[in-house]
């Protein structure tokens, strides 16, 4: 099996000092996660784009209002999935011995296995949640980057399919059509858990909904015939620093194995630069319990054995050692709860379609400014529309802030969530108007395989 890296963060040689909760660490993420992370909620999502009507080739950005995926298996259809999750109080079985932990913890433990139609692959671990199946794990685990040809003129291919199958047409479409490579991010076209080391059939499971940005995908395998032991479920928000701190999983192909340490830190919130571009934080558990590649979505463990984490990056430098992150159970449990209800995580939405705006745009539009976002499109009963938001409208301000381009735009609606108020700033003919507008609820689906 191959191995899924665990996430190297390089620590500059100066350190920012931020405000809030807990001390701030700022870092820049050198081998970033197969397909992105981002903040905590799903609350940084990159909008799609679609073509701008005009002679400019200006790309335009489209907020998604539509749900994706179909609905959670029945066994989640209840009043809160996260009641189908065995949790414990902090008093439930007092102190535990490391032994025992391992032999209580052990049997919710399991590997994951990921394949792609190309052939690569990777493993990682994950954590048995429920009795009927659901799994937890990683988003990284389960999703990779991959470079995919893109044609030019609107998708149309001269060299017809012959062009999209590695042949000169290939290259004569990139040149003569326009087309070129980018990256995408793709779910993994197979999915297997296998229960521990001595399992060699494993079980197919199906991914019942991921979200890059909190780094978190959930699974769910048919346990009709199987006998699974649900992890205990913690809270992370009563750690102190200094508590054990235990780290189970698969590591290095090596099999079942555990390190110990402690909780060396609370709050540490993280500055990662994105591989999907722009910025965002993570705030995470500090510990020095050894994590390395395959521990990815595995549990970091109380000394009651409960899962107080998910095991998640490895802050790694050439005069540091024993600094590792696991995100808080506490706060992932809500988009935990929305992925096996839904598939996704619901997402704040504009409503629009826009464009970034230059002089060149500004020109041929008649605009009243050179620079903001265009809107294209507003969506019938969106959240731009219910506060009269117009095509036509250039958005130059968003809560206070200077908007240039629709990445600005998308990065303050992040800071949101569905149902918040975010002010807006137009340009218009007449003068410039600010208006509230009452974000809707949507999602980003994934990348179709």
């Amino acid at each position: 099996m191959y191995e899924n890296n665990y996430n190297y963060i390089d620590v500059p040689e100066e350190k920012k000092k931020r405000s809030g909760a807990g001390r701030t660490v700022a870092v820049i993420l050198a081998a970033a996660l197969a397909g992105g992370a981002a903040g905590y909620g799903g609350s940084y999502l990159a909008n799609r784009t679609q073509a701008v009507p005009a002679v400019e080739q200006t790309a335009a950005a489209e907020e998604d209002t539509s749900s994706s995926g179909d609905a959670a298996p029945a066994a989640a259809a209840t009043s809160s999935p996260v009641d189908l999750i065995h949790t414990g109080s902090t008093s439930s079985e007092g102190e535990l011995t490391t032994q025992q932990i391992v032999k209580k913890v052990s049997p919710s433990v399991v590997i994951v296995r990921a394949e792609y139609n190309n052939g690569n692959g990777g493993t990682g671990t994950g954590i048995i949640l429920s009795k009927d199946g659901y799994i937890i794990t990683n988003a990284h685990v389960v999703q990779t980057q991959a470079q995919e040809y893109v044609n030019g003129n609107d998708g149309y291919n001269p060299f017809g399919d012959y062009g999209n199958n590695g042949g000169y047409g290939d290259i004569f479409s990139y040149f003569f059509g326009g087309g070129s490579y980018k990256t995408v991010t793709k779910q993994a076209d197979k999915v297997t858990i296998f229960l521990n080391a001595e399992d060699e059939t494993g079980h197919e499971a199906e991914i019942i909904g991921l979200d890059t940005n909190s780094d978190i995908a959930v699974l769910k395998i048919d346990a009709t015939d199987v006998d699974l032991t649900p992890a205990e479920i913690g809270s992370s928000d009563d750690l102190e620093m200094g508590d054990t701190a235990i780290v189970i999983g698969y590591p290095l192909g090596l099999g079942l194995s555990t390190s110990q340490g402690i909780v060396s830190g609370l709050n540490r919130t993280l500055d990662m630069e994105l591989s999907v571009g722009g910025s965002a934080s993570m705030t995470l558990i500090q510990t020095d319990a050894a994590i390395n590649a395959g521990n990815s979505g595995g549990p970091l463990v109380n000394s009651r054995g409960q899962v107080v984490g998910i095991t998640s990056s490895k802050l790694s430098s050439t005069s540091i050692e024993g600094v590792c992150f696991a995100i808080p159970i506490t706060d992932i449990m809500p988009i935990i709860s929305q992925l096996m209800n839904n598939g996704y995580v619901a997402t704040p939405q504009l409503g629009i379609t826009g464009a970034n705006v230059n002089k060149a745009v500004a020109r041929y539009y008649g605009l009243p400014v050179d620079k903001g976002v265009m809107v294209v499109t507003v969506n019938e009963g969106g959240a731009a529309e219910a506060a009269g938001i117009c095509a036509g409208d250039v958005i130059v301000a968003a809560d206070g802030k200077d908007v240039s381009s629709m990445e600005e735009l998308t990065e303050i609606k992040g800071t949101h969530q569905a149902g918040d108020t975010m002010e807006i700033t137009l340009a218009r003919a007449d003068g410039n108007e600010t208006v509230q507008v009452v974000l809707g609820e949507g999602s980003e689906p994934e990348q179709e395989n």
